[in-house]
């Protein structure tokens, strides 16, 4: 199994926490809520962390 590279990790948490914020973006937009960089932000990092997270772990839990 290969081992876990940090590029790898960020790159997958970065491309996952845009995919969250603009799914979330996409969810605020159709309930009619109004557009706000400050959420999109916090949303965007929220994201990007989790996912970097589970990214790692996965790779992790894979290597045992």
């Amino acid at each position: 199994m290969a081992k876990a590279s940090k590029k790898q990790i960020i790159k997958a948490g970065l491309i996952g926490g845009a995919i969250f914020s603009l799914v979330v973006l996409l969810v605020d937009k159709l309930m009619g809520r109004d557009f706000s960089w400050l959420r999109l932000v916090f949303y965007f990092v929220f994201g990007v962390i989790m996912y970097g997270f589970l990214t790692y772990r996965n790779f992790k839990k894979h290597q045992k």
